[in-house]
């Protein structure tokens, strides 16, 4: 296979995560509203809902874990980089190939399929949320969870490819700070 068909099916597999912070924009809007209704409901009903606060923690950690693979793949995570970034090309990409298929794949991986097995207990059991007073059921929160850690790990997968990529050749993907750079 070659490098272009490679980049090609890499950028592909990318769209899983950018379709995922879509849903991740669209989850924000619903928590948003989700609180616009509770202060509402508290400040202006003296109502307060018994869902909000549980509705508002669930959304937020769902999003915030599918939004991972768009974020990553965007170069927007926090990085601390000012020595590496001195460093030649190639070098970066053997560090940064090395970092997410030695430590951080491994570890997501297993992360996430803990996650996957602990969403489907959830569902199988029809487990409740024991810390709201509403106790919805679990399984679609611990699902959201699950999706977001394996897409993070495919996202990882697709990133350390590319930076194998560039340890032959440099000039086909963007440099590890996510702009064109030249070879050292």
């Amino acid at each position: 296979m070659s490098t272009e068909a490679i980049l090609k099916l890499l950028r592909g597999l990318d769209q899983v995560g950018r379709w995922l912070g879509v849903i991740a924009m669209l989850l924000m809007l619903l928590m948003i509203g989700a609180m616009i209704w509770e202060v509402v409901a508290r400040r202006g009903f003296n109502a307060p809902t018994m869902w909000a606060n549980t509705v508002s923690y669930m959304f937020n950690g769902t999003l915030f874990l599918l939004g991972a693979a768009f974020t990553l793949r965007a170069n927007q995570h926090v990085r601390i980089d000012f020595a590496s970034s001195r460093l030649p090309l190639r070098v970066q990409h053997a560090i940064n190939a090395a970092f997410y298929l030695g430590i951080f794949l491994p570890a997501l991986a297993l992360t996430a399929n803990f996650a996957i097995g602990k969403a489907i207990k959830a569902y199988e059991r029809g487990t409740l949320e024991s810390m709201s007073a509403w106790e919805p059921l679990i399984w679609p929160f611990l699902t959201g969870i699950a999706i977001g850690l394996a897409s993070f790990a495919l996202q990882v997968l697709i990133e350390a490819v590319r930076h194998l990529i560039g340890l032959w050749r440099p000039d086909a993907v963007p440099g590890p700070s996510g702009r064109e750079q030249t070879a050292a």
